[in-house]
């Protein structure tokens, strides 16, 4: 039997809770994310990335090309002053830019105005994922790509606890748990699949890309 999806809140607005965040080490995951996004095709030079956190992929990202421009958005106000702080002390206040906003609907922000629009591990925060998936795909121009990773629901408690022992035994409690939630509330790749195809990308544009991430990577025509 499937492991049941266990929604967890849909921002970190406790301050103890962004700072652990922050703390657990994300390099790796950050440094694969940007590999696969400019290897894989076009990026850039105006990007958006939707549910930035403390916008360390963000740094990652602007730190490949000067030239690019980001658009670093959260609702969080805890997660955007840790960003505040990030993004001056990687010396890139002139590349991106924090935006407070809701990452399911970008009210107020117009159609096709990022060449490329990024996430990273924000669908697991959402009841309904395809909110956000057709607002990346509003918000990107035409022949502009979306670039989403998040995380792959395991099919049994066991195996969400090798997960945690395996990627985050060396972290502490807090963030052990965090990611142990993580799991429980992402999506497994047949439900990101079925879900991207009622927005219109196909299922080839949505595949396993490790033994815990999805990543939809589609082109708008």
């Amino acid at each position: 039997m499937t492991l049941a999806r266990t929604l967890e809140p849909e921002t970190m607005d406790a301050f103890d809770e962004a700072v652990a965040y922050l703390e657990m080490n994300h390099a790796e995951v950050n440094r694969i994310f940007a590999d696969d996004l400019f290897a894989g095709g076009t990026t850039g030079p105006r990007v958006i990335d939707l549910g930035c956190g403390p916008a360390i992929l963000a740094i990652e990202i602007a730190s490949r090309d000067q030239a690019i421009e980001v658009m670093a958005v959260d609702l969080s106000t805890e997660m955007l002053g840790l960003a505040k702080q990030e993004i001056d002390f990687a010396g890139m206040l002139e590349q991106i830019m924090l935006h407070q906003a809701d990452a399911k609907t970008m009210t107020g922000y117009e159609d096709a105005i990022a060449d490329t629009v990024v996430s990273n591990s924000l669908i697991h925060h959402l009841e309904q994922a395809d909110e956000a998936i057709k607002t990346a795909m509003r918000l990107v121009k035409p022949e502009g790509r979306v670039f989403i990773r998040d995380l792959m629901r395991p099919e049994s408690e066991s195996a969400v606890e090798s997960l945690v022992q395996l990627y985050a035994g060396d972290e502490n409690d807090v963030a052990k748990q965090l990611l142990r939630q993580s799991l429980h509330a992402a999506l497994t790749l047949d439900e990101i699949r079925d879900t991207a195809a009622e927005c219109g990308i196909d299922g080839e544009c949505v595949q396993a890309t490790s033994d815990r991430h999805w990543t939809i990577d589609w082109t708008r025509p």
